[in-house]
């Protein structure tokens, strides 16, 4: 299994810190994965939260409830990644 397939989201934040905030709020109740940033994909921090697509909505919720909006997300597209939301 491939560690990111298109049943999956990334969500890129600018941030380490915001990312690890982030991953203690969404890991109690969603799976998720922190992970390094696909080459792909240009990121100040380095890191980003996959997460399910089914999840997508309830976390983004989550998120701004907590004063964590992301930056972006991202979608696998064949070989390369698409931008499918923009936060900031």
């Amino acid at each position: 299994m491939k560690m990111v397939d298109e049943q999956h989201l990334l969500v890129v934040f600018n941030s380490i810190h915001r990312v690890m905030m982030a991953e203690m709020a969404l890991k109690p109740k969603f799976d998720i994965l922190l992970m390094p940033v696909p080459r792909a994909i240009s990121a100040d921090c380095g890191m980003v939260i996959r997460i399910t697509d089914i999840d997508c909505a309830a976390i983004i919720e989550v998120l701004q409830t907590k004063g964590l909006v992301p930056f972006s997300t991202y979608r696998l597209r064949g070989e390369g990644f698409e931008l499918v939301g923009e936060f900031a």
